[in-house]
């Protein structure tokens, strides 16, 4: 056990507020991309946005909570350690709601992409869970799987925001397929 970690976590206080910063700024960034093609959006089922576009902004604000608690002056440690571990549980919890495993097991998702939507997210998510219980416990190694995996979750919601912007860019509009909005699928072309 290290009696200093609270000196530890003031250390990283610039790590955190560039982080934190960074991760709202996407999260604003995200509701651009969706205004760019609310056609393809409001007309795709809901299990298929909630499977895609919606864990992206939970990344980035998983990322901003994650940070602003970080930054929070005296908080126990015991305290941060349980919350950091409840958002990584719950982020498992989200992870497996969105149903995006699903549509792997229905074949209706690539390889690389069941990495980057489901096997990367879940591995960040328990990671934030084992870093809140190494940070209650006053271990070190808990500063550095929070700091790794906010950086992973904001490269994989960037990565997943990329990939969205592309299908939606590859999405006709209704007025040129003549159907109206809700026919298709999200995640199909």
């Amino acid at each position: 056990m290290i009696d200093h970690l609270p000196k530890q976590i003031e250390a990283w206080h610039d790590f955190y507020l560039v982080v934190g910063t960074g991760a709202a700024a996407l999260t604003g960034l995200l509701f651009v991309i969706v205004s760019l093609g609310p056609h393809v959006v409001a007309g795709q089922t809901r299990t298929g946005v909630r499977a895609f576009v919606s864990p992206i902004a939970t990344h980035f604000t998983t990322v901003l909570i994650a940070s602003s608690l970080m930054l929070v002056p005296e908080l126990p440690l015991p305290f941060l350690g349980a919350l950091l571990a409840a958002g990584g549980f719950g982020g498992l919890i989200y992870t497996a709601w969105t149903r995006v495993h699903q549509r792997w097991r229905n074949s209706e998702l690539p390889y690389l992409d069941w990495i980057w939507f489901i096997g990367l997210p879940v591995a960040c998510f328990a990671l934030i869970l084992a870093s809140g219980v190494a940070i209650a416990m006053s271990l070190a190694i808990g500063l550095y799987g929070i700091a790794g995996t906010a950086l992973l979750l904001i490269v994989v919601g960037i990565r997943n925001a990329w990939d969205v912007v592309l299908w939606v860019a590859q999405q006709p509009r209704p007025e040129e397929t003549g159907k109206k909005p809700g026919r298709r699928r999200f995640g199909r072309s």
